[in-house]
């Protein structure tokens, strides 16, 4: 026998074992004592039809006979068993051999059968009660309440089915183990009753922002009934921006900061902060949008620029995309600002020059200091580059309160 045939052998040799209400199984690793386990366990949860996934694992080996070398490949199988209820009441003995790992796993059936009973008999508990509440809640007008139950209450009849087909392997079903829920009737008085709710603004929105924070504003929920209590609304954008639920008299009150100021796009959409799949059979996704307009502060300021002229002009040109304007007008009452940008030499790959900047801008009140990146054919090209990539947000901040 060469060297590939012992190295299968080793790895397959398994002994199942079945004797009475005791299920054994029995496995050899040549890995570890952790894979002899592990297979052991997967071997007693086959043999009640529990799930097991498998993997296999491609092994080069060499063999060398003779002073020949054969090269060649073979699998070896990794057992990967899943932590269901099976193996809550399975024993598994490492077992002393000479070479190797070897386990033996145990499971009283028995056992096995009344942890599946009483598991199935908690969930048919915990289903009708969530049941009640989700019917309770529907009646109270509590809607997001009615969601969450059903939702929970799905998922434990989904676990109610799983543990019901394992048992049904070992053990004979009767009139007891049917589940009756009244879950698809609840689900659908909910839809009726979302697919009637009305969500408005108090007042006509008329927004007009010159800092990306808006004015607190109302948002009133009703149904076919009337104002809906603790309905959970959401604020967003590109990102969330505020939750909130709706007080007895139906009315959520937003004050929102960190909106879209300097790039739209310009609305806020609210909506029910429900499961998707409610919402979209509910048809309320994106149930209302407030729109709003911006206006950007004209800042203008005196610029000292002893640069180059391309240099100035770029920066004169990045500065007005914030609303920074620069100006000769002497009647104007403009604060001054200083500009000093120097530059650190990092090297060249072919025609390009690559340098580090500081940009530095100063004035009354105003201290705006940043480092930069620059790449161009030359100095001027790369300082070009620089003042581009630099993003002036901070400096206008700081000009906001010199400028009204």
């Amino acid at each position: 026998m060469n060297i590939r045939s012992l190295i299968l052998c080793a790895c397959l040799a398994v002994i199942p074992a079945m004797a009475g209400k005791i299920v054994t199984y029995t496995a050899t690793s040549t890995v570890s004592q952790e894979d002899a386990n592990n297979t052991a366990m997967a071997g007693v949860a086959k043999q009640i039809k529990s799930q097991v996934s498998a993997t296999q694992t491609l092994t080069k080996y060499e063999d060398i006979n003779d002073g020949k070398s054969v090269l060649g490949e073979t699998y070896r199988s990794k057992s990967n068993v899943k932590s269901n209820v099976v193996l809550k009441g399975v024993k598994v003995t490492p077992v002393k051999v000479d070479k190797g790992f070897k386990a033996t796993a145990t499971l009283d059936m028995d056992e096995f059968t009344a942890s599946l009973q009483f598991r199935l008999k908690t969930l048919k508990q915990e289903i009708a009660k969530l049941e009640k509440s989700s019917r309770k809640a529907i009646d109270t007008r509590v809607y997001i309440n009615a969601a969450n139950d059903l939702e929970k209450a799905e998922d434990k009849v989904n676990e109610y089915n799983f543990y019901l087909l394992q048992l049904a392997d070992i053990y004979p079903l009767n009139d007891s183990h049917r589940l009756e829920h009244g879950l698809p009737e609840i689900e659908k008085l909910l839809i009726e009753r979302l697919s009637n709710i009305t969500i408005t603004t108090t007042t006509e929105p008329n927004f007009e922002l010159t800092k990306a924070e808006m004015p607190s504003w109302n948002v009133v929920v009703k149904d076919s009934i009337g104002p809906v209590p603790s309905f959970p609304l959401v604020a967003r954008q590109s990102k969330t921006l505020s939750e909130r639920r709706t007080q007895k008299n139906g009315i959520a009150t937003f004050k929102l900061r960190n909106v879209n100021y300097e790039k739209g796009p310009y609305v806020i959409i609210v909506e029910p902060n429900f499961p998707l799949e409610i919402l979209k059979k509910a048809g309320l996704k994106n149930a209302l949008e407030v729109p709003y307009r911006v206006k950007l502060s004209r800042c203008e300021v005196k610029l000292n620029c002893d640069m180059i002229a391309n240099a100035c002009s770029a920066l004169e040109n990045a500065l007005s995309k914030k609303s920074i304007f620069a100006t000769d007008d002497e009647e104007i009452a403009a604060p001054e600002l200083s500009v000093e940008i120097e530059n650190t030499f990092r090297g060249r790959l072919g025609f390009i020059s690559s340098f580090d900047f500081t940009i530095s801008i100063k004035g009354d009140k105003v201290n705006f200091f940043t480092t930069a990146k620059g790449v161009g054919k030359n100095e001027v090209d790369a300082t070009i580059s620089a003042i581009k990539k630099t993003d002036f947000s901070p400096l206008q901040k700081q000009l906001l309160p010199l400028c009204k």
